[in-house]
């Protein structure tokens, strides 16, 4: 009997093996098996995305290549495949995959800026802009997305454009430093220095610890004419961050002149110049300076680095004639300021200079012809005693 149960047993078995599989059935496996390969293809997924953070690039593109290949209907996949190849500087390959991930969630924020990325790098501002507000248009609640897009138009040189989209949804990031010190710029590309510094002001205020807003406040302040509240961000700048650097000393030079604070500044135009001595805006800067305060010996050490460093340049040889003519050279000066208006035929300084030393040769003619051009050049030198006075030295 029990050989019989056994036998009827394993002939019911094969036969039930024998029933063909339904329909239904074949479509359940198929989901199980795409089920299956979505879990493995997810845990291949996160051990590239851990390997790609960690700077495995090799290791990570294999990983996620295996990923692909068990499901490659994974947007995620793709845009990750695409960020190694990015780093990797394979930029066509990993322009082709972000395209598939976009294809597959038309909607993944992260894949169209990492795309204004490549596009920008490749300087295609237009594109890159439009990748970047289409990942802001996807997720508007990150800056990050809205200061690319913005910042690309101004690259195309649409800045009012730039302006608009910052301003369009700027309730979302009103108290966004970066965003008002972003807005600060555009004011300034716009030529609105006063704009930008109020704007810039209050960026410092949402991020005081943030060295480059600090920077960039003294230099606006500087453009709207502000000096003495540009010394005073400088100022601040000392208290918070510490030594200040050749750009920060160079505004505040010119600050100094500009307050009439003379000393102040000639020490700190010694100091840059002897930091930087190839630097020609320093020594120029300074030669003036020492023009201005008559300091005859400073003068000289100007007009000579200068015409070592650039014997072209306009100051370099005005600064000479003055030189000349201070130590009693006047016939060198003359020499030197003739040549000058011929070569800078517009510059009011060499025609008012040249003018004073013609009228103390006695060339009244030749003196007041080279005032009238001083004067067309520059019309506040219109009074005469300005042109033979002001740019006349030691009497002469």
């Amino acid at each position: 009997m029990l050989i019989r149960i056994t036998t009827v047993s394993a002939l019911a078995l094969t036969m039930m093996g024998c029933n063909p599989v339904t329909k239904s059935g074949m479509e359940a496996r198929k989901q199980a098996m795409s089920r299956m390969d979505q879990a493995n293809a997810s845990m291949t997924r996160k051990q590239a995305a851990g390997a790609f953070e960690t700077g495995q690039l090799d290791k990570a593109r294999k990983l996620i290549t295996e990923s692909i290949e068990r499901y490659p209907d994974h947007a995620e996949s793709w845009a990750l495949l695409g960020r190694v190849l990015m780093e990797q500087t394979h930029l066509d390959q990993a322009v082709l995959a972000m395209n598939k991930a976009i294809e597959l969630e038309p909607g993944h924020a992260p894949t169209h800026y990492f795309l204004g990325v490549i596009h920008e790098r490749w300087s295609k501002d237009h594109r890159a802009a439009e990748c970047y507000e289409a990942a802001f248009e996807a997720e508007p609640h990150r800056a990050q997305y809205l200061m690319a897009a913005a910042e690309s138009r101004v690259a195309t040189g649409d800045v009012s454009g730039a302006r608009s989209l910052i301003e369009d949804n700027l309730d979302r990031f009103e108290h966004h430093a970066a965003m008002q010190h972003l807005l600060a710029h555009i004011s300034m590309l716009e030529g609105d220095a006063t704009a930008a510094a109020l704007r810039c002001e209050e960026a410092r205020l949402l991020a005081p610890e943030d060295e480059s807003i600090a920077r960039d406040l003294c230099r606006m302040r500087f453009r709207t004419g502000d000096w003495a509240g540009c010394l005073d961000a400088i100022d601040d700048w000392q208290q918070r961050f510490g030594q200040r650097d050749a750009m920060l000393e160079h505004v505040q030079a010119r600050c100094l002149v500009l307050v009439r604070r003379d000393n102040e500044a000639r020490a700190t135009y010694r100091t840059l110049c002897k930091q930087d001595p190839e630097n020609v805006t320093y020594w120029r800067e300074r030669g003036m300076l020492a023009w201005a305060q008559e300091d005859w010996d400073t003068l000289a050490t100007c007009a000579t680095q200068l015409m070592s460093l650039r014997p072209g340049m306009y100051e370099s040889a005005l600064l000479q004639a003055v030189s000349a003519r201070a130590a009693g050279a006047v016939g060198k000066a003359r020499a030197l300021l003739e040549d000058l208006v011929v070569a800078h035929p517009d510059r009011s300084k060499a025609w008012a200079l040249l003018a004073s030393i013609r009228s103390g040769a006695g060339d009244l003619t030749g003196a007041e012809k080279a005032r009238q051009i001083a004067v067309k050049c520059d019309p506040s030198l219109a009074d005469l005693p300005r042109v033979t006075g002001v740019f006349g030295t030691q009497g002469h």
